[in-house]
C-alpha cells in the first residue's frame, strides 16, 4: 500500500517544491480553468445582469456607469461584483496553495482534493476578499476625493476638450498633481497587498476566520516586508519576460518560415492556423504558469513569516484520501500516443487555418466616416471640412451639433468656443446671432478664417448627392429640445433617407425613435457595463479598445451594424477593414478610402497576413505606409 506521507518534515526550497509539485499544479491550475469558465465565471455574469435589473436597466453606457456607481445600490453591486471576481481568482489560489501544502511535507499531491478543498471554503473566501475589496476602496477614497477636488477646482470653468488639447498651467499643475496622488495610491494600495499577501493560507490553513486571517497576515508579515515585496515583483518581471521572449520568438519563427510558403494558400492556412493555436496554447500555459508560480512566492512566504505561529498540530494538510491520487511520475509517452497527437495537432491547425480563413471577409462592405468632416485636413465641423471630406470620397461625414439660446441647431462639439476660436462663449447660452459671428478657423490654420459655425442646414445641403451625414446629438446636460429641432430640419432638408441619428445619450436616441420609428439611430460608447446589443440601437459606435473580432461578430449576429472611433494611421485602419466593421470613424476619409481599395484587391490569404500583424514577404504594396497627417502649420487637432 502507498504511503501518502513520507515524512512530516517540511522542505523550504522553492525549487525542490517545484519540481516535485509541477505536475499536480499543473493539472490543478488546468482543472479549475476549465470550472472557472463553465460555472464561475458566468456566475458573475448572472450577478451583473441582477445589479442591472434591479437598477432598472439591460445595459449602462457611458456616463450612465458613473451615475449609477454613485447610487447605494450600485456602490453596493459593484464592491459585491469585484469580491466574487477577486474570490474566482482566489479560488484557483486555493487549489494550487493545497498542492504547494502537501508538497512542502513530501505527499502525493491530489488534483481533486485540491479542488473540492478550495470551492469548501469558497463561503470563508469570498468573505475574505469582500473585506480585501472594501479596505482597498477605503483607502483610495482620500485619494480619489482628492482627485476629484483638483478637477472641479482646476479643470471645470471650460470644456474638457479645450484642456486636452491646449495644455494651459492649470491643466498641467492639475496633471502633475493627479500623476503625484496616482503613485501615491499606487504605493499605498502596494503596501495594502504585502500586508494582506499571507491571508488566503492562513485562512485556509490554520482555520481562521477571514477577519482574524487578515490582522495575522499584517502582523506576520512586517518583518519581511522588503524581502516579500521584491518576491513578487520578481515574479512579475520574470512573467512578463518569459511571456515577452516566447511570444516574440514564435513571431520570429513564422517571419522566418513564412515567406517559404507565400504563393501555397493550403500550406499558409496550415501555418496561420498553427500559429493561431501557438499562440493562444502559450499564452493559456504561461497564465497557468504564472498562477502556479505566484502560489509557490506565497506558499513560501507563509511557510517563513508562520514559524512560531502556528500551533504544532496544525500541518496545513489535506485529508488523506484513498490512494486514487495523481502519482508524481507518469509513464513515458508511447510511440502510438505521440503520433496521435502529433495527427491531431496538425489537423487543428489546418482547421484553424482555414477557420481564419472563413472569418475574412470577402466582400468589404466597410464605409469610411469622415469625423466631424475631414478634420485632418480642415477644421472641424464646419462647411470647410464637410466639402472636403465629400471631395475626398467619404461614405457618410459625421458631426456634432447642439442647440443655441434662440432654439437654432448648430454644428459644434464642444460646450463652449475656448479650444476652437480662444472664447468661453458657451454655446447653449449663445444666440446663433453671437455665435455667427466667431472664426473657428483660424485656430486651424489661417487660410480658414472665414469659417464660421455653421447651421444644421447648411452642412446637410453641402453634403446632398455627395454623401450621407451621421448626426451626434450633443448634450451637455439634458435637452428634450435638441432632437424635435434636429428631426425638423432633417425633414426640411429633405435628407432624411441619407441621414443616421446618434448620441452618447441613451435617451436622446430614445426620443429620435419615437419621433421616427423608420430612422436609423446609434448608441456612441466608449465604456459600457452589459450587453450593448440589448440597448435597443439600430448601429453602435464604439471606441476602437471596445472592438474585438468577437464583439464585431456578436452585434453583426444580432442584425445591428458596428463603426469604430477614431481610427486615423494605417495598421489600425487595415485591422477593422479585417475584423470587417460597417464603418470606420477617421479624421482621414481619403487615406481610409484609398487602403480600403487596396485592400479589396487582396486576396483571403493576403488579407489574413495583414490583419495578424505578420506581412512578412517583402512586396508591400497592397500598404500603405502613410501614418497620421498633420494638420497645417502643425495646428492641433
Amino acid at each position: 500500500m502507498t504511503t501518502q506521507r513520507r515524512s512530516l518534515r517540511p522542505d523550504t526550497a522553492v525549487g525542490r517544491i517545484l519540481r516535485r509539485s509541477a505536475r499536480s499544479l499543473f493539472y490543478t491550475a488546468g482543472l479549475y480553468r476549465i470550472l472557472s469558465l463553465i460555472l464561475l465565471t458566468p456566475l458573475a455574469g448572472v450577478m451583473l445582469g441582477m445589479l442591472l435589473a434591479g437598477s432598472g436597466h439591460t445595459v449602462l453606457s457611458n456616463e450612465e456607469i458613473g451615475a449609477f456607481l454613485f447610487k447605494p445600490l450600485g456602490m453596493l453591486g459593484m464592491v459585491v461584483l469585484a469580491a466574487v471576481s477577486l474570490t474566482i481568482v482566489a479560488l484557483e489560489q486555493a487549489c494550487l496553495l493545497a498542492i504547494a501544502r502537501e508538497a512542502h511535507h513530501r505527499t502525493i499531491h491530489r488534483v481533486l482534493p485540491a479542488l473540492i478543498f478550495a470551492l469548501r471554503n469558497s463561503g470563508s473566501v469570498l468573505e475574505l476578499a469582500l473585506r480585501v475589496v472594501v479596505q482597498a476602496l477605503l483607502w483610495a477614497a482620500p485619494f480619489a476625493a482628492a482627485a476629484g477636488g483638483l478637477y472641479f477646482l482646476l479643470l471645470t470653468e471650460n470644456d474638457i476638450n479645450f484642456y486636452l488639447d491646449r495644455m494651459p498651467p492649470e491643466f498641467l499643475l492639475a496633471m502633475a498633481a493627479a500623476l503625484f496622488l496616482t503613485l501615491s495610491l499606487a504605493l499605498v494600495l502596494l503596501r495594502y497587498a504585502q500586508r494582506v499577501l499571507l491571508s488566503l493560507p492562513i485562512l485556509l490553513f490554520e482555520n481562521r476566520k477571514p477577519k482574524e486571517a487578515l490582522r495575522e497576515s499584517a502582523h506576520r508579515s512586517r518583518k519581511y516586508r522588503l524581502q516579500m515585496s521584491a518576491g513578487v515583483a520578481a515574479w512579475a518581471l520574470a512573467t512578463l519576460t518569459v511571456s515577452g521572449a516566447v511570444t516574440a520568438s514564435l513571431v520570429w519563427l513564422a517571419r522566418w518560415v513564412i515567406p517559404g510558403w507565400i504563393h501555397q494558400t493550403e500550406v499558409l492556412a496550415f501555418l496561420f492556423g498553427g500559429l493561431f493555436l501557438g499562440l493562444g496554447l502559450l499564452q493559456l500555459l504561461l497564465s497557468i504558469g504564472a498562477a502556479a508560480a505566484f502560489a509557490l512566492v506565497v506558499d513560501h512566504w507563509y511557510e517563513k513569516a508562520s514559524k512560531g505561529f502556528r500551533k504544532p498540530d496544525e500541518r496545513g494538510l489535506l485529508e488523506p484520501v484513498g490512494p486514487d491520487a495523481f502519482p508524481q511520475a507518469g509513464r513515458p509517452l508511447s510511440s502510438g500516443a505521440l503520433v496521435t497527437g502529433v495527427i491531431l495537432g496538425c489537423s487543428a491547425a489546418f482547421l484553424s487555418g482555414w477557420w481564419l480563413l472563413s472569418n475574412i471577409p470577402m466582400e468589404v462592405r466597410t464605409e469610411v466616416v469622415a469625423h466631424r468632416g475631414a478634420s485632418a485636413a480642415a477644421p472641424e465641423n464646419t462647411v470647410a471640412a464637410v466639402a472636403r471630406a465629400a471631395a475626398d470620397g467619404a461614405d457618410w461625414v459625421e458631426i456634432d451639433v447642439q442647440r443655441t439660446s434662440d432654439d437654432r441647431v448648430v454644428v459644434v462639439h464642444d460646450r463652449d468656443l475656448m479650444r476652437i476660436a480662444g472664447k468661453p462663449m458657451v454655446v447653449g447660452k449663445a444666440s446663433y446671432a453671437e455665435l455667427a459671428t466667431v472664426d473657428v478657423g483660424s485656430w486651424f490654420d489661417p487660410a480658414f478664417a472665414r469659417e464660421r459655425i455653421p447651421l444644421l442646414g447648411a452642412v446637410l445641403e453641402a453634403c446632398r448627392d455627395r454623401a450621407g451625414v451621421i448626426i451626434e446629438l450633443k448634450y451637455y446636460g439634458w435637452d428634450e429640445k435638441l432632437a424635435p429641432l434636429v428631426v425638423e430640419a432633417v425633414e426640411r432638408s429633405g435628407m432624411a433617407p441619407r441621414v443616421r441619428i446618434m448620441s452618447l445619450h441613451p435617451d436622446g436616441i430614445r426620443q429620435v425613435k419615437k419621433m421616427r420609428p423608420q430612422w436609423p439611430v446609434g448608441l456612441l460608447s466608449a465604456a459600457a457595463l452589459g450587453d450593448l446589443t440589448r440597448i435597443g440601437a439600430d448601429f453602435l459606435a464604439v471606441h476602437s479598445r471596445m472592438a474585438s473580432p468577437d464583439f464585431v461578430r456578436r452585434v453583426q449576429a444580432s442584425g445591428q451594424a458596428l463603426y469604430v472611433w477614431t481610427v486615423n494611421d494605417t495598421p489600425g485602419m487595415v485591422q477593422f477593414l479585417g475584423m470587417g466593421v460597417d464603418g470606420i470613424i477617421t479624421d482621414e476619409p481619403a487615406l481610409a478610402r484609398r487602403l480600403r481599395s487596396q485592400y479589396r484587391e487582396l486576396e483571403p490569404i493576403q488579407r489574413l497576413m495583414i490583419t495578424t500583424g505578420l506581412l512578412v514577404v517583402e512586396d508591400v504594396e497592397h500598404v500603405d505606409p502613410a501614418v497620421d497627417a498633420a494638420p497645417p502649420n502643425g495646428a492641433a487637432r
